[in-house]
């Protein structure tokens, strides 16, 4: 009878558990974000949400480019549509200097918006207690230095933004931490590509503008296998707080 009824209660919290993450407020909000998607992703594929038009309307009206241009960029990056040509071309349309300002203003509104929308609807399941020790290592990290994280992430082009902006959502981090370092961080490498895209006088990963960017990946992800040999060499000779 005890053990009947121990396993009874392990399956109630099991349940309760997972009500935490999945209740029906949040099946409906994934529903509706999931139909949200196919549609953007159809309106791109029928040429409704691809640069060349964006950058069309933008050219017929100068007024109201910035906004549309902003906004197209805000729901690409939520929709998981990829952003560089929108970046290249902000530099091509409006120069380095105001290239960089759309195409930040953009993609963090972008990033803070995916953000709530997966911790509104799914919660911090990443954030509760592992007993891996790395896991922990990694979830301390994000509590107290979260923006490190972010700042690593960012500043580094070959992590892609558009399916971070989610998972990190799925953490301990707090939102006005990940708003802020999102912002600041994302801006050397959206001026880098302005930088590109007003150098190449486009926004069409072709030639001298397919050269450049994966020059600047390959800097990147230099960059980035440098920082896990330190931090692994690091971990190794036991002279850093890594878990071991």
């Amino acid at each position: 009878m005890t053990k009947e009824f121990s396993r009874k209660e392990r399956w109630f919290r099991q349940k309760q558990g997972l009500r935490r993450y999945i209740g029906p407020k949040r099946v409906v909000i994934i529903l509706l974000f999931s139909a949200s998607l196919l549609v953007l992703w159809y309106l791109r594929k029928h040429g409704y949400l691809t640069p060349e038009t964006v950058f069309q309307f933008v050219h017929d009206y100068p007024v109201w480019g910035p906004v549309i241009f902003v906004t197209v960029y805000l729901v690409s990056v939520v929709a998981l549509i990829p952003t560089l040509p929108f970046n290249l071309g902000a530099g091509f349309l409006w120069g380095p200097l105001w290239g960089t300002v759309f195409s930040v203003a953009g993609s963090g509104l972008g990033a803070m918006t995916a953000f709530l929308i997966a911790r509104t609807a799914v919660g911090q399941p990443l954030a509760r207690r592992f007993d891996n020790a790395m896991a922990q290592w990694l979830q301390k990290e994000l509590a107290t230095k979260g923006w490190r994280v972010v700042a690593f992430t960012r500043i580094n082009p070959v992590f892609p933004s558009g399916p971070l902006n989610y998972v990190l959502a799925l953490t301990s981090i707090t939102f006005p931490c990940y708003a802020w370092s999102s912002l600041v961080f994302m801006t050397p490498v959206a001026m880098v590509f302005s930088i590109i895209g007003y150098s190449v006088g486009g926004f069409m990963l072709d030639g001298e503008a397919t050269r450049l960017v994966r020059l600047v990946m390959v800097v990147s992800l230099t960059l980035v296998v440098l920082m896990v040999i330190m931090l692994l060499s690091r971990r190794l000779f036991g002279k850093s707080t890594l878990p071991r």
